[in-house]
């Protein structure tokens, strides 16, 4: 997988405003209230911080439901407090010509000791030294994947404690794996460095953004890969010249231009789930290694889980938008999205 220099942004997933077709308008869900106490919300014990990933319905009268949360940073408690969180989230729901819809969200939501919701100081000097070290081994041509594995399990046991020091473990996770040659993990920490943009250095947010470019490409995930584009140019300080966003904008179309089969891999978090926004409206899933026991579309106006014939064919209905793919299973397991043609 080619790994060349360029810049790029931030993710906030949610569902946007769209419109298709000759006479339908979609309009997104939007937070109307937020019935939540920041301390309740945000606050984690002993000044620790986290994050996790959710994906959910909301509902026609603007509640919540059907909340799944399927990645975090390793503490179980924040998965409770985003499910309570979201619980509490009141929204005007989605409108399809002006008529309300149940529609779907993704969510990445921070953590944070202070109850105004900004991290609580920096790096600590001793995550720094042990990052430092596990920087420089892994530069060192005599390498033991082993060792360092160990050392980054002790460092984010140790260490990590505020999303500073959660950005750069990411970042040192995302360093490890690609070396190792596990490149759908190597894509999800490159995400998770991407989605905590604010608390990076420029230039490791710049490299950390085309990594997860480029995986996206090699991976056939060309919905992430465009969300990806979309987002550069909106950070302050990397002043993304019209050149290099053009550079970015041939390469998706090139990698479109040269795939025969529309595919997307993907692999479960250690939570058992997988979740995305999606486009294609008729597709199969094929499990390569472990286990999947359901799929579910999340769309407006539609949600279907299917337990079973999702290895054939599943197809969506007409003029259906904004879809969520919800895929579970065994920790671990990996797949394969394939578009159907015919």
């Amino acid at each position: 997988m080619k790994i060349f220099s360029a810049l790029v942004c931030v993710l906030l997933l949610g569902i946007s405003g769209s419109s298709f077709g000759n006479d339908i308008e979609v309009k997104a869900a939007k937070i109307i209230k937020r019935a939540n106490k920041a301390e309740e919300a945000f606050t984690s014990r002993g000044g620790m911080e986290g994050w996790t990933r959710i994906s959910f319905i909301v509902d026609k009268d603007g509640t919540t439901k059907d909340i799944v949360v399927f990645d975090h940073s390793g503490k179980d408690r924040y998965v409770k407090k985003a499910t309570k969180y979201i619980r509490n989230l009141q929204y005007s729901p989605a409108l399809v010509n002006n008529k309300p819809v149940t529609s779907a969200q993704i969510l990445f939501i921070k953590h944070t000791y202070s109850e105004a919701g900004h991290s609580e100081g920096s790096v600590t000097p001793a995550f720094a030294k042990e990052y430092q070290a596990t920087i420089d081994a892994l530069a060192s041509p005599n390498v033991n994947m082993l060792s360092i594995k160990t050392s980054i399990d002790d460092l984010v046991e140790d260490h990590t404690k505020n999303l500073n020091e959660h950005a750069l473990a990411a970042w040192l996770k995302s360093i490890y794996y690609y070396k190792n040659e596990e490149f759908l993990e190597y894509m999800r920490q490159s995400q998770i460095t991407v989605d905590l943009y604010e608390y990076l250095p420029v230039a490791i947010l710049a490299k950390s953004t085309v990594n997860l470019f480029e995986s996206q490409l090699y991976f056939g995930n060309f919905n992430g890969a465009s969300e990806t584009l979309a987002r550069m140019g909106s950070i302050s300080g990397l002043n993304l010249s019209q050149q290099t966003y053009q550079q970015f904008v041939d390469s998706l179309k090139a990698a479109k231009a040269a795939r025969s089969e529309n595919a997307t891999k993907g692999q479960l978090t250690s939570l058992g789930a997988w979740s995305q926004t999606y486009e294609l409206s008729t597709f199969k899933v094929e499990v390569s290694q472990g286990k999947v026991d359901s799929v579910e579309l999340r769309c407006n106006d539609y949600q279907q889980k299917y337990v079973e014939g999702w290895e054939k064919k599943i197809e969506l209905p007409a003029q259906t938008s904004d879809c969520i793919l919800l895929i579970k299973g065994d920790a671990g397991s990996t797949f394969d999205i394939i578009e159907m043609t015919s």
